[in-house]
């Protein structure tokens, strides 16, 4: 049980990490003097970002669940 708990946590601070990233970055992309390469660069990366979410949360509900 407490192994569960463990990766539970980790996951968890995971999750939180992933998703300042993705906010920091969002806040990132509304600068306008931005060069479209760099653009394009946190678009993809936030695409990835965002599937991670996805993962890590059904991946907590499973553990938890």
């Amino acid at each position: 049980m407490a192994k569960k708990k463990n990766r539970a946590e980790k996951l968890r601070r995971h999750l939180d990490s992933t998703i300042e990233n993705l906010d920091e970055a969002e806040e990132t992309l509304t600068d306008d003097a931005l060069p479209e390469t760099e653009r394009e660069r946190i678009i993809r990366k936030n695409e990835h970002r965002r599937e991670q979410i996805a993962s890590l949360k059904e991946n907590l509900d499973e553990l938890e669940g």
